[in-house]
């Protein structure tokens, strides 16, 4: 019997009450409740299960993980608050407002540019939703303006609406905001894709710890060699314009340290996001990166057995595939087969677990109230397991509905009609 694995969420442990809007610091009060419930040290359900089953062994989310090393370092760099803020009355403006919306598109064929959608950024979402909000800023940079610059002149809008906007395009002209936003960008790219490929289902913990590691190192890199978009940015501040629009410093402004917080980064990725434990040190034997030039006949000899113990399969077997593995690392021996494949049924993430949540969404609609939970269950399958529509033959289903007699036609089919209770009644009147 193979010992059951829990990957749990590790939510936010607390709401900042300073610049973080209250729909986020409610959402951080579930998360710390719930995290309370799952992970509490004297009754949570992580310890209470494994004061039944020792051999299980629990660990967070990976990908929740991430999103709370960007959040410290977020708040250890103090000018990343006034990056987020100013995102946040982006948002703002464009998601309240359909007005506001209308005009950004008017602004975008003005000057020719694209629009995206903005978003959140930087709150309780995942690092990939922070990456596309700036991505949006990025891409639709001079529609942006050209619409401050119009809603500043607009004389049809209140002062302070137009003061508003002009405040707003004065930010965006800023050589600073721009760094921070190609600084910003770069750096939230990386990490976007980390936690996309965390998500794939394939991905194991030896890859996912590879991928760790390499993010850390492209992440080192940038304090020595700028970005692209970092690049694009410092070239956009030497020439004072960025297409459409004109660049001038702000000296109320505090740019981002560029190396503070690669380096904060850094170390929180490393502090969040670090495997330790006996298990996942065994684990790393099985990697064919980690093995030295000339291994010992008997190198990772313990670690498989006690692989072994905890899976309940041979240890005979898999340490002669162990030694097969060393003499020959080029196949994979058949009796070692066993072992990897339980090694490749270990989740690092709960990134299955949220999409089937969001399909039961999508199936479970409010329309949809009266499914039962096994229609439910059947549609969630077929879904995610397909076969897709396109593949889909539904003739050996129809014959095999025919043959049943399920036919709209079939004598069996026609209801009989039922005599009600008060038949007596209508023979009397």
């Amino acid at each position: 019997m193979f010992s059951e694995v829990f990957p749990f969420y590790h939510y936010r442990r607390r709401a900042r009450s300073g610049g973080c809007p209250k729909g986020d610091r409610e959402r951080a009060w579930r998360y710390r409740k719930v995290t309370r419930v799952m992970l509490g040290k004297n009754s949570g359900v992580a310890t209470r299960l494994t004061a039944r089953y020792p051999n299980l062994f629990t660990w967070h989310c990976m990908n929740h993980r991430l999103e709370l090393a960007v959040s410290d370092a977020v708040d250890e760099v103090q000018a990343v608050n006034h990056f987020k803020v100013f995102l946040e009355k982006i948002h703002n403006l464009y998601s309240q407002s359909n007005k506001n919306s209308r005009e950004l598109l008017e602004a975008a064929q003005e000057v020719g540019s694209q629009v995206l959608k903005i978003g959140r950024v930087l709150s309780t979402r995942w690092v990939a939703s922070s990456f596309r909000s700036v991505k949006a800023v990025w891409t639709s940079y001079e529609a942006l303006n050209r619409h401050f610059e119009n809603a500043a002149g607009d004389q049809t809008r209140s002062s302070k609406e137009r003061q508003t906007y002009r405040g707003l395009a004065r930010r965006m002209q800023s050589k600073e905001f721009l760094c921070d936003l190609g600084l910003m960008f770069d750096a939230l790219s990386e990490l976007a894709n980390l936690s996309q490929q965390l998500q794939a289902h394939s991905v194991t913990l030896l890859r996912a710890d590879h991928l760790l590691k390499r993010t850390i190192r492209v992440l080192a890199s940038f304090k020595d060699t700028q970005g692209e978009k970092l690049e694009e940015a410092l070239t956009a501040q030497a020439l004072g314009h960025l297409g459409s629009v004109p660049l001038e410093s702000n000296a109320k402004l505090t740019p981002i340290n560029a190396k503070q917080l690669l380096q904060s980064l850094i170390n929180n990725l490393e502090k969040r996001l670090s495997f330790d434990g006996e298990m996942l040190h065994d684990l790393s034997v099985l990697d064919t990166g980690n093995c030295p030039s000339t291994p010992g006949i008997r190198h990772g000899e313990a670690q498989v057995k006690r692989l072994c113990r905890r899976f309940n399969l041979g240890e005979e077997q898999a340490v002669n595939g162990m030694r097969d593995f060393l003499e020959h690392p080029d196949s994979e021996p058949e009796s070692l087969k066993p072992l990897i494949q339980c090694m490749k049924t270990i989740p690092c993430s709960t990134a299955e677990c949220e999409r089937g949540f969001s399909l039961m969404n999508n199936i479970c609609t409010d329309k949809r109230s009266t499914l039962l939970l096994s229609n439910v269950s059947n549609l969630m399958m077929i879904s995610i397991n397909g076969p897709p529509v396109t593949l889909f033959e539904p003739r050996k289903y129809v014959t095999t509905w025919l043959r049943s007699h399920r036919s709209a036609t079939q004598a069996r089919r026609q209801c009989t009609p039922q005599m009600p209770e008060y038949k007596h009644i209508w023979k009397a009147l």
